[in-house]
């Protein structure tokens, strides 16, 4: 019989992602070792939620969110999936919404690297215009 995974709490969850030198963004990856936008949710339900979204897809994050099936609009929930930067009706960013109004979210810096971040959910929508919040409800 398998082993049953221990769920991180969110709180752990974030110190993890946080602690020094913080888990640093690459395309299309979903682990502690690196991640993006998507992946960072994808780690996120499978170390705190207990479910398996699978592998990050390797495509842009709008053409993955317009086929995609189980998402569902919500309110600003804390542990919710924010989608912002939307380009027409797909967003091209994610992160996951945090108690006290933070964003926990991964992005890339323009001048290389970037990693996971904390951002007030006030800066992010300055920054990503809308936001809007759904949890996943597995079909």
């Amino acid at each position: 019989m398998g082993e049953v995974q221990s769920l991180l709490t969110p709180s752990e969850f974030v110190s993890r992602a946080m602690a020094a030198p913080g888990i640093p963004w690459v395309r299309w990856r979903s682990d502690w070792a690196a991640c993006d936008c998507f992946g960072l949710i994808v780690l996120w339900f499978r170390e705190v939620i207990g479910v398996d979204l699978g592998e990050v897809p390797h495509t842009e994050i709008a053409a993955g969110f317009l086929q995609a099936r189980g998402w569902q609009e919500c309110e600003d929930e804390e542990g919710a999936t924010a989608w912002m930067a939307w380009r027409g009706d797909a967003p091209t960013h994610c992160g996951i919404l945090l108690r006290g109004s933070m964003l926990l979210h991964s992005e890339a810096s323009p001048h290389g690297g970037g990693g996971v971040r904390l951002t007030r959910l006030s800066a992010a929508e300055r920054v990503y215009g809308p936001l809007r919040f759904y949890r996943y409800i597995p079909c």
